[in-house]
C-alpha cells in the first residue's frame, strides 16, 4: 500500500514538472490633478462652458488598470495562455469602458514561438496594435490621441466575440489579423468585422500599416459599441457631435473604414514619428447613403535627456470632409507635450498639456469644437488639457 501511495505521489511530481505554469497580476495606476478649460455643459437649454480641477486616473497616458495573465506548457513549444484586464477609477472604484468587468482585455489562446499566437475573446484590432508602433504613443503615452479617437490609434474601441492571429518576427516583419464574428442570428455578416495589420522592425526603424473594416459600426455589440453600458443607435449617447450624425440616429452608418500607416526612428537619445490615417463612414442611411470620410496627419517627436527623463512633443491635423453642403466640413490643430521623470523602474511622475483649435461645421451641422482624446465636445472651439501626476506599475 506505502509503495502504491509513494508511486503516485511521484508519477504527480513528473506531471507538475512537465506543465509549468504561471499566472501574474500586473497593473497601472496612473492617477493626477488636472484642469480643463471650456468644460460642456447645458443650462436652461443653452451650452456654456466652465473650467474643471480634479483628480482623475481615467484620462492620463496610461490609464489606470489591473488584470491577470497566464501560460502553461504545453510541451513541444506550445504554450496555453489567457488574459483578463480591467480599466478602473482610482476616485471612485467604479469601472472604466462603460462598467464593462474586462473592458480592456478578455481573451484565452494557444502560442508556439515559430508558428505565432491565436486568441479568442474581447481583444485590441490591428490599428490598436500596429499603431503602437509609431502612434501618438511613440512621443509618450495616449492622451495625444486624435480628435475622438476617430481612427482607434490609442485603443478606444475593443473588439468583442474576435479571433486574433499573431505571427512570429519574421525577418523583421510581424503580421496581424483579426476577425470578429457579429453572432447575429440568420445574418453572418452583420456587426461583423474583420482587420489586418503589418509592422517592420529593424534597428533603429519601425514603420506598418494596418486595415480594418467593421460592419454596421454602432449597433450594440458592434466593435464601435461594444461596452457593457451599449444603447441601441437610436437613443445612445455615447458619440458626441464630431461623428454622431454618423453613428447615431434610426439609420447610422452601414459600414466603418479604418487605414493606418507610420514610422518611427530612434537615434541616439532622438525619436521621431509621424502617421497617417483615413476614416470613412460608409453609406449613412440618415444622409441618404453618403459617406463622411476623416483624414488626419500627425508628426512627433521624443528627447531622452538622460536615462531618467525625457520630453515628448506631437502634432496633428485632422480634416473631415464635407458630406453634404458644409455639414461635417471640420478641422482639427492640435498641439501637445510630456515632461516625464522616472523615479525608480516602477514609479514615474509626468506633466503634460495639449492644445486643441477646431473650425467648420460638424456631423449635426453645428458648429465643430474641440473634442480632446476621450474627454468628450468642449463648449469652444479650442480647449486646454492640462495635468501633472504620478503613474506606479505592478
Amino acid at each position: 500500500m506505502k509503495r502504491q501511495l509513494l508511486a503516485i505521489g511521484l508519477a504527480g511530481l513528473s506531471t507538475t514538472a512537465f506543465a509549468q505554469s504561471s499566472v501574474t497580476l500586473y497593473g497601472v495606476i496612473d492617477e493626477g490633478v488636472q484642469y480643463l478649460n471650456n468644460v460642456k455643459q447645458v443650462v436652461n437649454g443653452k451650452t456654456v462652458g466652465g473650467s474643471q480641477i480634479g483628480l482623475d486616473s481615467v484620462s492620463g497616458p496610461w490609464g489606470s488598470r489591473w488584470g491577470v495573465k497566464g501560460a502553461e506548457d504545453l510541451g513541444g513549444g506550445w504554450k496555453a495562455i489567457f488574459t483578463l484586464e480591467s480599466g478602473m477609477n482610482l476616485n471612485n472604484g467604479a469601472l472604466a469602458q462603460g462598467g464593462t468587468m474586462f473592458g480592456r482585455q478578455a481573451f484565452v489562446g494557444i502560442t508556439q514561438d515559430r508558428l505565432g499566437t491565436i486568441t479568442l475573446g474581447r481583444q485590441y484590432d490591428s490599428v490598436s496594435d500596429m499603431s503602437a508602433a509609431f502612434g501618438p504613443q511613440t512621443a509618450w503615452g495616449t492622451s495625444a490621441g486624435h480628435p475622438g479617437d476617430i481612427d482607434n490609434m490609442i485603443r478606444s474601441y475593443r473588439f468583442n466575440n474576435t479571433i486574433k492571429y499573431t505571427s512570429p518576427n519574421l525577418a523583421g516583419f510581424t503580421l496581424n489579423a483579426t476577425g470578429t464574428l457579429g453572432g447575429v442570428a440568420g445574418d453572418f455578416s452583420q456587426s461583423s468585422a474583420y482587420t489586418f495589420g503589418v509592422l517592420y522592425s529593424r534597428n533603429a526603424l519601425v514603420a506598418g500599416a494596418a486595415y480594418e473594416f467593421v460592419k454596421n459600426p454602432s449597433n450594440v455589440g458592434a466593435p464601435l459599441n461594444s461596452n457593457a453600458n451599449a444603447a441601441p443607435p437610436a437613443t445612445t449617447g455615447a458619440y458626441s457631435p464630431l461623428n454622431s450624425g454618423y453613428l447615431a440616429g434610426a439609420h447610422p452608418a452601414g459600414s466603418w473604414q479604418d487605414i493606418v500607416a507610420g514610422a518611427a526612428y530612434t537615434f541616439d537619445r532622438f525619436a521621431i514619428g509621424a502617421n497617417y490615417s483615413n476614416v470613412r463612414y460608409g453609406n449613412i442611411g440618415n444622409l441618404n447613403g453618403a459617406s463622411a470620410v476623416f483624414n488626419t496627419i500627425e508628426v512627433n517627436g521624443k528627447v531622452q535627456f538622460n536615462p531618467a527623463w525625457f520630453l515628448g512633443l506631437v502634432y496633428s491635423y485632422t480634416k473631415g470632409n464635407s458630406v453634404v453642403g458644409d455639414l461635417g466640413n471640420q478641422h482639427f490643430n492640435q498641439f501637445g507635450f510630456l515632461v516625464n521623470d522616472t523615479l525608480s523602474k516602477r514609479t514615474d511622475i509626468y506633466f503634460e498639456g495639449i492644445y486643441q483649435i477646431a473650425s467648420g461645421t460638424n456631423s449635426l451641422g453645428g458648429q465643430a469644437r474641440a473634442n480632446i482624446d476621450s474627454l468628450g465636445e468642449s463648449s469652444s472651439n479650442h480647449q486646454l488639457f492640462v495635468r501633472l501626476a504620478l503613474r506606479h506599475k505592478f
